[in-house]
């Protein structure tokens, strides 16, 4: 048979018109595959190097309806129609779209009557005859979209937009904020500027004031010329040195807003504006402007006044009128203009960070990347800002830094929760992707094990199960393991686990009639936790197996969901003839040594009880 080799179509251009197509009610859905055929000498089919578009179709990722309509109609969009082509641009799988529909959206039975009134009334000018399967497709679609764009739950997020900003810029960054806010994510504003350094100093604050002043007007007319409201703070947020212990009656009340600086000293952080600004709907543009025990106004870092409003914003347990866990920032975003943390691996940026993990590595990266200083000098110090803050918040919280050119990323990020692509992609594909913006999670440790003896066999097995859907065959498996396992890695409280194990490929003699024995490295177990998938653990996991193993083979069940996430990364597969598995793998040898390695994952027994 035929060798076949898949190369995806592109289709950004198509994709751009079909999303706009749906919003005028067309729908295409002819993406097409580009296949090349060459003729050989194998027996058997198998495909190298894969690459899928892997956007999940958007059929699939909204609720399903059952609709009975003797004359359907369509009802009204009345909703902003360039927030609708941006959300459509995220296509979310089914899992991302109902989770973000939990965390954000209205429940159906408390929809508004008003809305109720106004499809009612247009009902005549929209009536359109459509077969009912048409008419399921697009009630869902409908549907789906209005449950993102009717936010019962508002979450926060801390922004810092770090100028110099041209107009352009501070239109796109205004725009992308309201976008945020009418799908449930509230936005704080601290407003920077890399040239306000130069003019630091008490003999030269006036005319900083008034450049930042002018600066925070800027956006803040930016954002009611797009149609929002904002309102500019520049006093009575920050005060430093305070004593509070001098003050018994506000002491308890106020201790846990403050932050300590170091060289600056203690920051308390006043919320009083924070209550009226979320009920008028206003985004609050912060100046990083504190009293000083003095009653002196002096300029902060505008770094120092995120720690400080984060670590606010994550102890509101003691102000009464502010007990509302939704306003514990869910991101920590910077906007700047030069993006995210460069990469050494790859070209651009990082596309995710595991903070835990990376830190160091990226500082040390900086040392041998002087050139770094100068096209993206406020890197380590936005890494530190980063670090600092999502180590307050819970570990659901994220942070991203976006170049103010391509703020829009933000609105995927915020309904998929997760970079626009995978981490763990290869980075030798010609079809992987780079970008200038980075995701950071706080992360998870990783620990590597040489045996099952130092791991815990109740998490395993847990984990194993609830990723798996199915039993694990315990005492069978860990019998398996006592001869072949090489090495277990495990991220954080066993959100995931890799299995590695070391398998025969082949038996040779050589000239002495020696045995020599020729093993494989064999990904036997890859294993995520549902409720961390999305937060980098796979991702993780898989750069940790390509650190370890420049090679490596693995299968999976030919029906697996999966597969497509494993064809992405693999240098080949193999339906494997006669069995249920497809055969994986990468490294740049193992195209010559398929049938050894077919044998290999035919004969492993299952361990999974289905």
């Amino acid at each position: 048979m035929a060798t076949r080799f898949q190369s995806f179509h592109s289709f950004a251009g198509r994709h751009e018109l079909n999303l706009r197509n749906l919003v005028n009610g067309h729908h295409n859905h002819n993406f097409q595959y580009r296949h090349i055929t060459y003729n050989n000498t194998q027996k058997s089919s198998c495909l190298f190097r894969g690459y899928h578009s892997s956007k999940t179709s958007f059929d699939n990722a909204v609720l399903n309806t059952n609709l009975s309509v003797e004359h359907p109609t369509i009802p009204p969009i009345n909703f902003d129609h360039d927030l609708l082509i941006d959300v459509l641009k995220t296509i979310p799988s089914q899992r991302e779209a109902r989770t973000f529909v939990k965390r954000f959206a209205k429940p159906e039975q408390n929809s508004n009557e008003g809305q109720k009134q106004q499809q009612s009334e247009s009902k005549e000018k929209h009536e359109k005859i459509l077969t009912e399967k048409s008419l399921k497709r697009v009630m869902a679609r409908l549907k789906f979209i209005d449950s993102l764009l009717t936010p019962s739950v508002n979450h926060i997020a801390l922004i810092k937009i770090q100028g110099p900003l041209n107009e352009l810029n501070r239109e796109g960054i205004a725009k992308t904020l309201l976008h945020l806010q009418k799908l449930g994510l509230m936005s704080i504003v601290v407003v920077g500027n890399e040239d306000w350094k130069k003019m630091e100093g008490s003999s030269r604050f006036r005319e900083l004031f008034q450049k930042m002043f002018f600066e925070a007007g800027l956006i803040c007319d930016a954002i009611e010329q797009s149609g929002g409201r904002a309102m500019p703070i520049y006093n009575s947020v920050f005060t430093i040195g305070k004593n509070l212990q001098d003050f018994p009656d506000l002491y308890t009340k106020k201790k846990l807003r403050t932050t300590s600086v170091p060289g600056l000293g203690d920051i308390d952080v006043s919320l009083s504006w924070l209550k009226s600004s979320l009920q008028l709907g206003q985004i609050p543009l912060i100046l990083p402007i504190a009293i000083d025990e003095s009653s002196n106004q002096q300029v902060v870092q505008a770094n120092t006044a995120m720690i400080a409003l984060s670590h606010a914003l994550s102890n509101l347990s003691d102000t009464d009128c502010l007990k509302s866990p939704e306003l514990e920032p869910m991101k920590i975003i910077i906007i700047n203009s030069e993006g995210g943390i460069p990469s050494q691996e790859r070209r651009g940026s990082h596309v995710f960070i595991n903070i835990q993990e990376e830190y160091e590595q990226i500082k040390q990266d900086y040392k041998v990347n002087p050139q770094w200083n100068d096209t993206h000098p406020t890197g380590l110090e936005s890494l530190d800002m980063m670090k600092t803050c999502l180590e307050n918040l819970p570990s659901t919280s994220s942070g991203i830094i976006v170049p103010a050119y391509a703020p829009t990323v933000l609105l995927s990020n915020l309904i998929t929760d997760k970079p626009l692509f995978s981490s763990s992609l290869p980075l030798s594909s010609p079809t992987t992707p780079w970008t200038t913006t980075t995701i950071l999670r706080a992360g998870m440790k990783v620990t590597h094990h040489r045996s099952f003896d130092t791991i815990d066999i109740a998490a395993f097995k847990a984990l194993v199960e609830t990723s798996f859907g199915n039993k694990l065959d315990l005492e069978k498996y860990l019998k398996r393991m006592e001869k072949c396992v090489d090495t277990i890695i495990v991220t954080g409280d066993y959100s995931g686990v890799a299995v590695i194990t070391m398998e025969s490929a082949s038996v040779e003699k050589n000239n002495n009639d020696n045995i020599k024995r020729d093993v494989v490295p064999y990904l036997d177990k890859l294993a995520v936790d549902p409720e961390h998938q999305g937060t980098g653990a796979a991702d993780l996991l898989w750069k940790q197996i390509q650190i370890k193993y420049p090679k490596i083979i693995w299968r999976a069940r030919a029906t697996n969901p999966i597969n497509k996430w494993y064809f992405e990364r693999s240098d080949g597969n193999l339906r494997v003839p006669g069995s249920q598995w497809m055969m994986f793998w990468y490294g740049s040898e193992e195209g010559t040594r398929i049938k050894q390695y077919a044998k290999i994952v035919q004969l492993i027994p299952a361990s999974i009880i289905r």
